[in-house]
């Protein structure tokens, strides 16, 4: 059994004469050490600090006997909550500035190390699923905790039950939105069970545990004909010109996404065609190329919206070079809320009723593909999946025009 426990170290004594005090953890008769910001002559030490004699007037000594102590005390709670103790896991665990044992507090951390790491989408969204579980723990615990021990899959049925309903103050959620969250709380669990801080036997997910709900795919495509009132739609101001060719762009260009159209420099271009890396995929296995060819269309629209400065290296007006990825990111941000806008007006304008985003241009893209008869295979490697279960769950139902036509397929027509 693991312990830990102050000592005075006196194998190095210091120029002043006193010895640093460290927690000496032991574990199978190894030990490692953690520091203190104390040091003491033997004497002190040993009447003070250990036996806490006549020090009601010395407040540095108290709180030195003090800070010490809690430090000790937080080494053994550490090993207490180890269910199988290793040094390293101590260590991490031990190092952490906040509470382990917290599934709210484990969310936060995990937005923190994504924003070190510039993925601030991903980021965004483990920091709101540990605002939304700090709600619920006060709803149910009156806690701004929601310890690990509670997370089981009853808790988590009662938590999606809760998330579903408008409650008070609080919004009602949608499938998608819980799934995207509880894919988040899985993360942070497996990752516990990695590093030996979780039981397997304590993990709430599975076939007949607690299963994520599947969310619901909003399939958001145009049709063609749709397209076309867009393509032949002529702007009446020069946000609606930006909102219609960054639409234009990313239908024409295999549905690139805005952060990747925005992303583009000069460089990604040559003579007839543009190459680049999707941001999503950045930093997961295999990088890969896409290839666009640069038809008319699209030269024409770079033309008319590119920029000319020596102070940016990016061919649309988002970004720039001074910008770290954090500027990055709210930059994009606010230019697709401002497309989106302008989108939805021009819309209503031209008689569509959906409620068109620039999104739609990438699953516009891939449902008229395949309506007009290119094979899934194609249609992937044009959006970058790395799969093609990826694709299948992307497309679209096809039209009702295409389904009528399909059926009456299934006998010969007699003449």
């Amino acid at each position: 059994m693991a312990n830990a426990s102050k000592f005075l170290d006196k194998r190095f004594k210091l120029a002043d004469g006193t010895y640093k005090v460290r927690i000496r953890v032991t574990h199978e008769r190894k030990s490692i050490y953690l520091n203190t910001d104390y040091s003491f002559d033997e004497d002190t030490y040993n009447k003070k600090i250990v036996a806490g004699k006549n020090m009601n007037n010395n407040e540095d000594l108290q709180r030195a006997k003090r800070e010490i102590e809690i430090k000790e005390q937080k080494a053994n709670e550490v090993i207490k909550n180890l269910p199988n103790f290793t040094f390293h896991e101590f260590k991490i665990r031990f190092d952490q500035k906040g509470d382990r044992s917290d599934l709210v507090n484990l969310l936060k951390e995990h937005s923190i190390l994504l924003k070190k790491e510039d993925k601030f989408s991903n980021a965004n969204i483990f920091s709101y699923a540990s605002e939304l579980f700090k709600q619920y723990a006060n709803y149910k615990f009156k806690s701004d905790v929601f310890k690990i021990s509670q997370v089981t899959p009853n808790e988590l049925r009662a938590f999606q039950t809760w998330a579903e309903k408008k409650i008070g103050d609080k919004k009602a959620y949608s499938t998608t939105t819980i799934s995207m969250y509880l894919v988040r709380v899985k993360k942070v669990l497996n990752n516990l069970i990695a590093s030996g801080e979780l039981n397997k036997s304590l993990y709430p997910f599975g076939d007949k545990l607690y299963q994520i709900p599947e969310s619901v795919n909003a399939k958001r495509p145009l049709t063609l004909d749709e397209i076309m009132l867009l393509h032949n739609y002529q702007p009446v101001t020069k946000v609606e010109d930006f909102a219609k060719s960054m639409f234009m762009f990313s239908y024409l260009c295999s549905g690139m996404n805005m952060a990747d159209v925005f992303r583009l420099k000069h460089s990604n271009f040559s003579a007839d065609r543009i190459t680049f890396i999707r941001q999503k995929t950045k930093g997961k296995g295999k990088v890969k190329t896409l290839s666009i060819k640069l038809t008319d269309e699209i030269r024409d629209i770079v033309e008319r919206h590119k920029i000319h400065s020596l102070n940016s290296d990016y061919v649309f007006k988002v970004f720039n070079n001074q910008m770290s990825e954090e500027d990055k990111h709210k930059a994009k941000d606010i230019a697709i809320a401002a497309i989106n806008r302008s989108l939805k007006e021009i819309a209503v304008k031209i008689g569509i009723t959906k409620s068109i985003s620039s999104y739609f241009a990438r699953h516009s893209y891939a449902t008229i593909l395949m309506e007009s008869g290119a094979p899934t295979i194609y249609i992937s490697k044009k959006l970058g999946h790395s799969s093609m279960s990826t694709t299948e769950a992307y497309l679209s139902q096809f039209s009702k025009e295409k389904e009528e036509q399909f059926e009456a397929n299934l006998l010969k027509k007699v003449d």
